[in-house]
């Protein structure tokens, strides 16, 4: 359920496993659909970061080259980035940390082409699951119930007797329900619905708000940068912007704000909030490329984790992830990355012999192990978000965020430091990598200068 970036990986790790894949989505898409009405945050900078770049290319291999073809560029991020901390410039030094720069459409239209091209699947194109399918027991998911208002999408080989056939309800069966169909998920009502209590949920409000806009820039735009900008900072820096190239020769300004700041979504607004950021560069390439398409803006960026896994029964057969269990700000870029590293996860356990004998039991250890997967990631953006609202952190939250304000401020003055960070960041190390002897003595010896010194 659900055809964006979490199903069609999830679909590819699938179709290893399962004679038939069907993929439910409810935007009409074809294999070439760019932007789709689904989500509308497609229209803004997206980071596939490092790690999960890595993931899809075991995936798919070639995936990197066919969206350089494209003209997405591969950049090493620190040679590559011009980024303005709030205690400086970032060194320019190569840092290890290869990442590539393509727009939403850009990437799930390689994507869906690529599991399109797999014998097993069939992307149903115009289907909204309306429920869930159960046994009589209500233990067991045995398929959905969709609504049908567009076309089928088949590889020729997968064609079988059920076609889509109109509007109208129709019952899918299926031996393995996977629901990825993103933040608007209607699973809990479903399961409310069958008997089972609400999950609870984690909800950290974020202050962070953003408007985007797509340019044709002039050659030369970016002097030999792929990634101009930086980002808010609490309690003080409330206002930030960045600009990315992307593939065709275009690139993507994308204005932050925080603790209250909200960039416009009108033309000289935009502009001028521009000129208000620190970062020289934005407002020149706003004024000196051509508009492709108008301001789109982004007001509601929280974080919001649903504790499936805490629920005293899991039914049979049903499987949760991506952005329907753990949405995060999107000013982080976690999002395609985790759903990457949770498909990784489903293939493994796909893969235990006792699996391929019968799938009895892999629902509720699925979202357990997600849970643990999506812990660290979880804690590190939502103690940036909590640092505009102070009073809710916790203990750890405070010392959290005391700790990478130093480490920040050490960034325009250590390279290491800037790679350290970075790579963490980019999910290719642990953040136990920060705690490493040298990093941790550069972070006490500037905590206990006088003029540095603040409680966390």
């Amino acid at each position: 359920m659900g055809g964006g970036i979490s199903g069609l990986i999830a679909a590819r790790v699938l179709a290893g496993h399962f004679e038939r894949v069907t993929v439910l989505e409810q935007d009409t898409v074809t294999a070439d659909t760019g932007y789709r009405t689904g989500v509308p945050q497609a229209r803004h900078t997206h980071a596939l970061l490092a790690r999960g770049a890595h993931i899809l290319e075991q995936l798919f291999p070639g995936l990197r080259e066919e969206l350089a073809a494209q003209g997405a560029s591969v950049f090493d991020l620190g040679a590559s980035a011009r980024v303005l901390f709030p205690s400086g410039w970032a060194p320019r030094t190569h840092i290890g940390v290869l990442v590539q720069n393509a727009t939403r459409p850009a990437l799930e239209g390689c994507l869906r082409r690529r599991v399109l091209a797999l014998e097993p699947v069939s992307i149903r194109s115009g289907w909204r699951v309306q429920d869930l399918c159960w046994d009589a027991t209500h233990r067991r998911v045995t398929g959905v119930v969709a609504a049908s208002t567009g076309e089928v999408l088949q590889h020729p080989a997968a064609l079988g007797p059920r076609q889509a056939a109109g509007a109208g309800l129709q019952p899918i069966a299926a031996d393995l329900v996977v629901h990825a169909a993103g933040r608007n998920s209607r699973l809990a009502e479903w399961l409310h619905q069958a008997g089972y209590p609400a999950p609870a949920s984690r909800t950290i409000r974020s202050s962070t708000t953003y408007a985007s806009r797509l340019f044709k820039a002039p050659p030369g735009t970016m002097n030999g940068y792929h990634i101009l900008g930086g980002t808010p900072h609490a309690p003080d820096v409330r206002r930030a912007g960045g600009v990315q190239a992307v593939e065709g020769g275009a690139v993507i300004v994308t204005l932050l704000g925080a603790g209250g700041e909200v960039p416009p979504g009108d033309e000289p607004g935009f502009l001028a909030y521009a000129r208000s950021l620190p970062h020289p560069d934005i407002a020149e390439i706003i004024t000196t490329s051509t508009p492709v398409g108008p301001i789109y803006r982004a007001l509601r960026l929280d974080n919001r984790w649903v504790l499936y896994h805490r629920m005293p029964c899991w039914p049979e057969r049903l499987l949760v992830l991506g952005d329907a269990v753990c949405s995060f700000n999107p000013v982080y870029g976690q999002g395609m990355t985790m759903a990457a590293l949770e498909a990784q996860l489903l293939g493994r356990m796909l893969g235990r012999a006792d699996y391929v004998r019968d799938l009895s039991g892999i629902a509720p250890r699925f979202q357990r192990r997600l849970a643990r997967a999506l812990a660290v990631p979880w804690a590190v953006a939502t103690s940036t978000d909590l640092g505009w609202a102070p009073g809710r952190s916790s203990p750890t939250a405070r010392l959290t965020r005391w700790y990478g304000d130093h480490l920040i401020a050490l960034i325009p003055h250590s390279p290491r430091i800037y790679q350290s960070v970075y790579q963490v960041a980019q999910m290719v190390r642990s953040p136990v990598a920060l705690l490493h002897p040298a990093v941790l003595g550069s972070v006490t010896r500037r905590a206990i200068q006088p003029h540095h010194r603040r409680k966390p």
